[in-house]
């Protein structure tokens, strides 16, 4: 037998571990989306409260306390992502250092340049920064150009902006009253 094809078998162990990181890799991927669209659920109807009470003229204190909500709501939505996709990178980077390590990135599809690192791939290169500081790389990848975790962030950012002008402007009129 080869060595090309000796090193080509995994262990049934191997592939469980794998499939299992996979399995976690995927919960946490839904995780992410998941409490977004929950937070940004309740952040458009505490949103629209803010707006039906301006329209209304009914803001003042009222809206001054709604807008907060708002503020402790986006800031809980902001967390939990920020948590969630911490924990998704751990698993992404133990995933792609296993995967290394079982020689998914060595090992190529046959008559191609494609090696067998599979859905959520990264380059050789990103996995031998994790191998040697995976701290760091993860606090650099929570919200990096290019990701849809950026935009979560940017959006959970505008909207504790338009919460503190709105309480601003709510205390205003408050007081003129």
């Amino acid at each position: 037998m080869s060595d090309s094809v000796e090193q080509a078998q995994l262990s049934d162990r191997d592939v469980q571990i794998w499939r299992e990181v996979m399995e976690h890799l995927r919960h946490l991927s839904d995780d992410v989306f998941k409490s977004v669209a929950l937070f940004l659920g309740m952040n458009a109807l505490t949103l629209g409260a803010v707006i039906f009470l301006a329209v209304m003229e009914l803001n003042g204190l009222g809206g001054a306390v709604v807008c907060l909500l708002g503020v402790f709501l986006t800031l809980g939505g902001r967390f939990m992502l920020k948590r969630h996709r911490i924990y998704y990178l751990e698993m992404l980077a133990k995933k792609s250092l296993l995967e290394k390590e079982l020689g998914f990135y060595d090992r190529m599809l046959a008559g191609s340049k494609v090696d067998l690192a599979l859905p959520w791939r990264l380059k050789p290169e990103v996995v031998a920064e994790i191998a040697q500081n995976c701290d760091a790389w993860i606090q650099k990848s929570i919200r990096p150009k290019g990701t849809m975790a950026r935009v979560y962030f940017l959006i959970y950012e505008t909207l504790l902006v338009i919460y503190g002008a709105a309480f601003v402007i709510n205390v205003l009129r408050f007081l003129e009253r």
